[in-house]
């Protein structure tokens, strides 16, 4: 027979390591983790709502500063009138990149894109 030393058997007082969790355990574990998830879910879905709301009142806002940038005091254009739409960053361009962006722009409807 094989012998063993005193209190490092499962029945001794020396084992290092718990007893394995229970069924009820697992299953608490499980719903703990699926409330958390529940959790982070509705989370995001709110974070995703504030960052479309906020995305949007940004590119109305570039909207308007591009047509306000584009009006002189007498209320005309200052630039060629273009049916072009304007991406919401066309406002930040500088005076030379505005001018380069809108010769492209120009191009590609002249080659039949857009």
């Amino acid at each position: 027979m094989y012998t063993v030393v005193l209190g490092t058997t499962i029945c001794g007082t020396v084992w290092p390591f718990k007893a394995q969790p229970g069924i009820s355990e697992v299953r608490e574990d499980l719903s703990t983790v699926q409330r958390q998830l529940k959790a982070l879910k509705l989370d995001m879905d709110d974070l995703w709502d504030r960052f479309s709301r906020l995305s949007g009142k940004l590119a109305k806002r570039a909207a308007r500063e591009d047509t306000a940038a584009g009006l002189d005091q007498t209320g005309e254009s200052a630039e060629p009138s273009t049916d072009l739409p304007l991406s919401p960053t066309f406002s930040r361009l500088t005076p030379r990149q505005k001018q380069i962006q809108l010769q492209i722009m120009q191009r590609r409807v002249g080659n039949g894109g857009r």
